[in-house]
């Protein structure tokens, strides 16, 4: 060490005692001369060990420091993340619940006119038929009549598309293996496509029972044929293809799914496909991207009715250019579908019966009085539940058969019919229907043995169903059971 240029030197030093503990110190050193021209070394030494340590232990804390903000800082932008997650899939559960009200309402509305539309439509086309039947085959009359009735016919099934998306039809449900559907539907599907186009049914190895009404399945199926039909103005290939499939409640896309077994029906094209902007409204009643005339913009939304009615689900796989996919599950039913057996048509058998018919439209309870009376039963009619009560209660003699509105003000036709079932065990029950709010079979309130005929309906289809009906063997009514009411015993002297 140099003091010859006057400076001064500071070190800082670290030495270890004999315990084995480090020290840090700072010398401070310079050369001092004296009058006498002697020099000498003075210098001083600070312990800067608890200084050091101090300051080991601040670098500690603020690398900890550090690192918890740092950690804290990836949690609250996680926690960000998430968050916007959640607002993303509020906004989609907001559209969702939007959309399902505008449906709901929709469907309220469309249930409602096709109620009152579907006994007007049954009056047009019962007297239309009528009168077909009785005018010379060939004559103007004949042909007119028979335009009338076909012209409501058309309309009629218009009324069964807004039912269907209303969810407010009258189902009647059976099992049906989906393979056996398609195939029957075969000659059909490929007389109803074009000839540019390439049809393939392709049948899934697994079971394809489902529990079902047979018609609205078949409904499902024309109207998704019919639009991958029209997506192919140039042709293409058209697929149906059945499977099984299991979907989940976390399955993305859908709510409220049950956790089960599903049988899938694909109906692909290799159309022109839809952007999303089109996907998100294919299924709202009214919605449709043909020019005017061409379409009712009902198609999809009927088979989201009747899909969803059933308890089945509905997804959609599109690009532009590149074809639809849609998917319909089903759930699979335990049971095994029986054989279908092809079914006879029979002209309409007369009888001498006593019915008593309940109809709160006047029109058309006048037209099915008309119509029973002339082929030989005798007939009591009533515009309500009530009256139909009190009529029976007035007739002394047998009634074989309550043929009953099942929408009716005041009472429901299962009701009329479970008190009159009291009074009268014998009698038997036949429905009429063009919508109902409620699934008399899920909800048990449908008596066993009664048969149920759609509106509208022609007259011959009537007396058919009432011939049935009938002819059916007698169930018996279990009798109800009444509770027992216990008498208190005579107090003991």
């Amino acid at each position: 060490m140099c003091f010859s240029d006057g400076t001064e030197n500071v070190n800082d030093e670290e030495f270890t005692d004999r315990a084995g503990v480090t020290h840090w110190i700072t010398t401070k050193k310079s050369l001092y001369v004296s009058v006498t021209g002697e020099q000498f070394i003075v210098g001083c030494i600070r312990d800067q060990t608890e200084l050091r340590r101090g300051q080991r232990e601040l670098q500690h804390a603020r690398d900890h420091l550090e690192d918890l903000v740092r950690a804290r800082t990836a949690e609250l932008a996680a926690t960000n993340e998430a968050l916007l997650q959640q607002i993303a899939e509020n906004e989609r559960t907001s559209d969702q619940l939007r959309q399902s009200q505008k449906m709901e309402a929709m469907g309220r509305l469309a249930g409602g006119i096709a109620h009152d539309f579907n006994n007007l439509l049954n009056v047009i086309i019962g007297y239309s038929s009528l009168s077909e039947a009785q005018a010379l085959p060939g004559s103007p009359l004949h042909e007119h009549a028979a335009q009338v009735r076909t012209a409501a016919e058309r309309a009629a099934s218009l009324t069964h598309q807004l039912l269907a998306f209303s969810r407010k039809q009258m189902l009647k449900p059976e099992l049906l293996d989906l393979n056996s559907v398609l195939a029957s539907m075969g000659k059909m599907l490929r007389a109803f496509i074009r000839e540019d186009i390439e049809l393939e049914i392709m049948s899934g190895a697994n079971s394809t029972c489902i529990k079902a009404d047979r018609g609205q399945i078949e409904q499902v199926v024309m109207n998704l044929v019919a639009n991958a039909r029209d997506a192919m103005p140039h042709g293409g290939k058209l697929t149906l293809r059945t499977g099984s499939a299991h979907l989940t409640s976390q399955m993305d896309g859908e709510d409220c799914v049950e956790d089960r077994e599903y049988v899938a029906l694909q109906v692909s094209d290799t159309g022109h496909g839809m952007d999303a902007t089109t996907q998100a409204q294919i299924f709202e009643p009214f919605f449709t991207t043909k020019t005017e005339g061409k379409g009712t913009g009902l198609g999809l939304a009927t088979v989201y009715g009747i899909v969803k009615q059933s308890g089945g689900h509905v997804r959609v796989s599109s690009q532009t250019g590149q074809g639809t996919v849609v998917t319909v599950y089903l759930p699979q039913a335990a049971e095994r579908a029986p054989v279908s057996r092809p079914t006879l048509v029979t002209k309409p058998r007369q009888g001498s019966e006593t019915i008593l018919l309940v109809e709160d439209q006047e029109s058309l309870r006048t037209l099915l009085h008309r119509v029973l009376e002339s082929s030989g039963y005798k007939v009591l009619t009533a515009g309500t539940g009530a009256e139909a009560l009190r009529t029976a209660d007035r007739y002394d003699r047998h009634i074989d058969l309550l043929v009953t509105d099942v929408v009716m003000p005041g009472m429901r036709g299962w009701q009329l019919a479970r008190k009159l079932l009291c009074k009268r065990p014998e009698i038997k029950i036949l429905y009429m229907s063009g919508y109902s709010d409620i699934d008399l079979v899920a909800e048990g309130r449908f008596q066993s043995g009664a048969a149920l005929l759609e509106k509208p309906f022609r007259p011959e289809a009537l007396l058919n169903k009432v011939r049935d009906a009938l002819d059916m063997p007698q169930i018996p009514v279990a009798p109800s059971k009444r509770r027992r009411t216990r008498q208190p015993r005579a107090a003991s002297m």
